[in-house]
């Protein structure tokens, strides 16, 4: 009896475990808080924000080309993160930026985000451009990380 009870307790005890590891890795949900190609933010720029002032700050940057901002999105950082990817200044219309993926590991959660640049052979806007996104995800303790590819954009 006392075999038995010990098999079934290292059974639970394991498997425990086995879904903490589970919930402590893979895909980390987020939304989108803003995303567009024309901002004040003219140098190229990873952050994340854990505080409402060092975030109001960065909003108020991204929205300073224009006459009127967006409100500040109301974050619960005691449950929320914030982070920021901007490509700053560019010279024409075709580069693009878009935040793809979070995931995370034992000890940090990547952000994945891919930069389109123009393609030789399309047409483009000849704006400037300052492609930028904010995103929100669960609050974490874990380093974050920055991760980037680049790809050539395809004509419409």
């Amino acid at each position: 009896m006392k075999k038995i009870t010990a098999i079934i307790l290292s059974i639970i005890i394991i498997s425990c475990t086995a879904t903490k590891t589970q919930e402590s890795s893979g895909v980390v949900l987020f939304k989108t808080l803003d995303k567009n190609s024309n901002s004040g933010i003219q140098e190229p720029k990873q952050e994340v924000f854990t505080n409402k002032a060092a975030f109001e700050e960065a909003w108020n940057l991204a929205w300073s080309n224009f006459s009127e901002s967006t409100l500040l999105p109301n974050i619960d950082f005691t449950k929320e993160t914030v982070a920021l990817v901007a490509l700053g200044m560019k010279n024409n219309g075709g580069y693009q930026l878009n935040i793809d993926q979070i995931t995370q590991d034992q000890k940090s959660l990547t952000i994945a985000y891919t930069e389109t640049t123009p393609n030789p052979k399309c047409s483009y806007t000849m704006a400037i451009v300052f492609p930028y996104q904010f995103i929100v995800f669960p609050k974490t303790n874990k380093k974050v990380v920055f991760k980037s590819s680049t790809k050539v954009g395809e004509c419409k």
